[in-house]
């Protein structure tokens, strides 16, 4: 009988079915032309190809065998795709295919598009909320995890520990299912680099680089292979994604905030700035991921809400402390809370924002995670460059199912704090217009409803 099934559904992939993967696969580095399928084998076997189609029921597949490699993880790297088009994949061994662990991904449209995308951050080790079955029914064109991937806080330069933490990640059913499904984009934060409000300090840098590059189907990276920062670049439409890497050459917190401190490192700073400059006069909207809070000033807490609070709340319109609550920090207070956000790094946020002003830059937004809370401002909040001139629309998303928290601010469009047991994401529509990109930010729960929202526009000219 399940020969009989695997007959039918494959056509011309008339192959008794085996199970031949251990984790995942999934896919990532998407262009209109071009995919990244990667997977763990469960068993060491020969001749492993790819079966891709752009047909449903699997039949009429094209092969492309896996990369040569001594890891038991197999990376397939499928050219010469059409643009704006659904492939679906197994993977097959000498007459094994592996049916239980088929996989899709869908090719960017070429040239000027809409389209839609989800991110977040802040997900439980392993964690199976349905929030991620939540963002694989609204089926975007890519899902983009910006940081804290999982909460194991590994200190060890040890490549097996974070092997053996992106196997927990990919056990999870629901994840897992959505990574399948949609293509992943990945870019990590502290608690899945080094540990919480991890910096260059942490003797991790080799392990967590080279698994990331072994495991995690991902665009190249700016810094070439090897024992190298992860920070990239892709395009979709007329719209450029940056993602950077603020652990791997950061420097701690608690040093004074002068020229000297530093998110990016210098190296990373320039390719950023780098990155600006050439998608100024070609992309109309570049979305940076920073993946920590840009919004705020240290000692400043502009959501003083009352303990155990959840739901939606303004810095305008804040809900009454009750006395039994006691002091909470404002501006000026004489200890303040560590913030790991760009409020301690205030001196490198100026050079950048005056950057952005002095380059005529327009069209960024920000993408962040890091607080658990959904929040968005519409660049009001946002001008740190010299004399102002420099507003950034700013997109938070997160926790995917941790305890809620809240940092930096104030968001003109208010802040959403979970309650328990409650998860979160964004969900991002860039419409083309022609003569001008509109952006439709929802940020949303596990069911779907929509607790922060915000809407801007670009012209394209």
């Amino acid at each position: 009988m399940k020969l009989l099934l695997t007959i039918l559904l494959l056509g011309s992939l008339s192959l008794p079915a085996a199970t031949l993967v251990e984790r995942g696969p999934w896919s990532g580095a998407l262009t209109p032309t071009s995919a990244v399928v990667k997977a763990k084998i469960a068993l060491k076997v020969d001749s492993l190809r790819l079966a891709l189609t752009t047909n449903a029921d699997l039949s009429r597949p094209f092969y492309v065998p896996a990369e040569k490699s001594d890891s038991r993880i197999a990376t397939f790297k499928p050219k010469h795709l059409a643009p704006n088009r659904y492939y679906y994949y197994v993977l097959e061994s000498k007459g094994l295919i592996d049916m239980q662990n088929r996989g899709r991904f869908r090719t960017y449209p070429d040239g000027p598009t809409s389209f839609t995308f989800a991110f977040a951050s802040c997900a439980r080790t392993a964690s199976s909320h349905s929030v991620f079955e939540t963002i694989l029914r609204d089926n975007p064109l890519f899902f983009m995890n910006i940081g804290d991937l999982h909460y194991l806080d590994i200190k060890e330069n040890n490549p097996d520990r974070f092997r053996a933490a992106y196997d927990l990640v990919l056990s999870s059913r629901t994840q897992s299912a959505l990574y399948r499904s949609i293509p992943f984009v990945y870019m990590w934060d502290d608690h899945d680099f080094g540990g919480n409000a991890s910096d260059a300090r942490n003797d991790v840098h080799e392990a967590a680089r080279l698994t990331y590059q072994e495991y995690v189907p991902h665009y190249p990276l700016a810094a070439g292979s090897g024992n190298v920062p992860i920070h990239h670049a892709f395009t979709v439409g007329r719209v450029r994604f940056i993602l950077t890497d603020l652990r791997s050459a950061r420097t701690p917190i608690t040093v004074p905030d002068d020229a000297s401190k530093t998110m990016l490192g210098s190296v990373q700073k320039e390719w950023l700035k780098s990155e600006l400059l050439a998608a100024k006069s070609k992309y109309p909207l570049i979305f940076w991921v920073s993946t920590v809070p840009w919004l705020g000033i240290n000692t400043t807490n502009y959501y003083p809400v009352p303990a155990g609070y959840t739901g939606f709340a303004h810095h305008r319109n804040l809900p009454p402390l009750p006395i039994s609550q006691g002091a909470v920090y404002t501006r000026g207070a004489s200890r303040a809370p560590p913030e790991d956000h760009w409020s301690l790094f205030s001196t490198e946020r100026r050079e950048l924002a005056d950057f952005i002003k002095e380059n005529g830059i327009k069209g960024l937004c920000i993408l962040h995670g890091d607080a658990h809370m959904l929040a968005a401002d519409n660049g009001s909040n946002a001008d740190y460059a010299t004399g102002g001139g420099a507003p950034i629309p700013i997109l938070a998303a997160a926790p995917l199912d941790q305890a809620a928290s809240i940092k930096g601010g104030p968001y003109s469009q208010g802040i959403y704090k979970p309650p328990a047991g409650e998860g979160c994401f964004g969900l991002v529509r860039v419409l083309d217009n022609g003569d001008r990109l509109r952006v439709v930010y929802s940020g949303r729960n596990h069911l779907n409803a929509e607790k922060v929202s915000l809407q801007f526009e670009v012209p394209t000219h």
